[in-house]
């Protein structure tokens, strides 16, 4: 399952981008690096949600199965994915 392995980390890559998208809004940065805006705030807003969401069901779903072991996934990873999962609920539907 390393394709799993891979998404899972993409998934966080793009979930690091929707909490650095989701900050600039409250900060203010003064005309200071627009071209890293301009890469963070798509892949947070459009990928980072949807991709996350379907990663972790699947996740979910091969570990019910028993396809795979909790010791191929990476906890740490799996586990930031899930809380930040729940914080996208709380900005995207609020």
């Amino acid at each position: 399952m390393g394709r799993l392995r891979f998404f899972l980390k993409l998934a966080f890559i793009c979930n690091i981008c929707f909490l650095a998208a989701e900050a600039s809004y409250y900060i203010d940065f003064k005309g200071q690096a627009p071209e890293l805006l301009k890469f963070i705030l798509p892949m947070g807003i459009m990928f980072a949600f949807p991709l996350n969401l379907l990663v972790l069901l699947f996740a979910v779903l091969a570990l019910g199965r028993r396809r795979i072991a909790w010791a191929e996934l990476p906890p740490f990873v799996f586990i930031m994915n899930i809380i930040i999962l729940l914080v996208q609920f709380y900005f995207l539907f609020r």
